[in-house]
């Protein structure tokens, strides 16, 4: 990462930490629905900053929340899934954030019975639901940023 990346990095990490330790809990069944991952679409067009600093978000936010051992491990499963949105995103950034979806919610599948004795069934069910919420929210205004704030080019700006 270069020096001018550092506020994209701090600007991510601050989005993820605050909205899930500074906001109310929306909670969808048995799992509550992150805020802090609606920005995932975003790393499309900030790049590695915004992965890093989305992972480093989520790392902090889990300190707030519980310290079960197996919960430190979902900042490396979220970091995994981002980087395939950032690397999608040159063919599909909604294919990105559709396997950040399944990635992180089989793993919250996998840990919510573990850390909270949720029904299996109702973990996966939750995750899927909450995930999908979250990052569809951020896939609409990450659509709504590109149509909206990035120059397209014209025909006479063609050379």
């Amino acid at each position: 990462m270069k020096l001018e990346d550092f506020g994209t990095f701090v600007i991510f990490a601050a989005i993820y930490a605050a909205s899930t330790l500074g906001l109310p809990r929306f909670i969808f069944l048995a799992y509550h629905v992150e805020l802090g991952v609606i920005p995932t679409a975003f790393v499309a067009i900030f790049g590695m900053p915004a992965v890093f600093g989305l992972a480093l978000g989520q790392f902090i936010a889990n300190f707030g929340f519980q310290l079960a051992p197996i919960e430190m491990l979902s900042p490396a499963v979220s970091f995994v899934g981002l980087l395939i949105v950032y690397y999608a995103r040159k063919f599909s950034t909604l294919g990105g954030c559709i396997a950040y979806i399944i990635i992180t919610s089989l793993w919250l599948s996998y840990m919510l019975p573990i850390v909270n004795g949720t029904p299996p069934a109702v973990a996966a069910y939750s995750a899927f639901s909450g995930q999908f919420i979250a990052v569809i929210i951020g896939y609409l205004a990450y659509l709504f940023a590109v149509k909206t704030m990035v120059p397209k080019k014209t025909e006479n700006s063609q050379h």
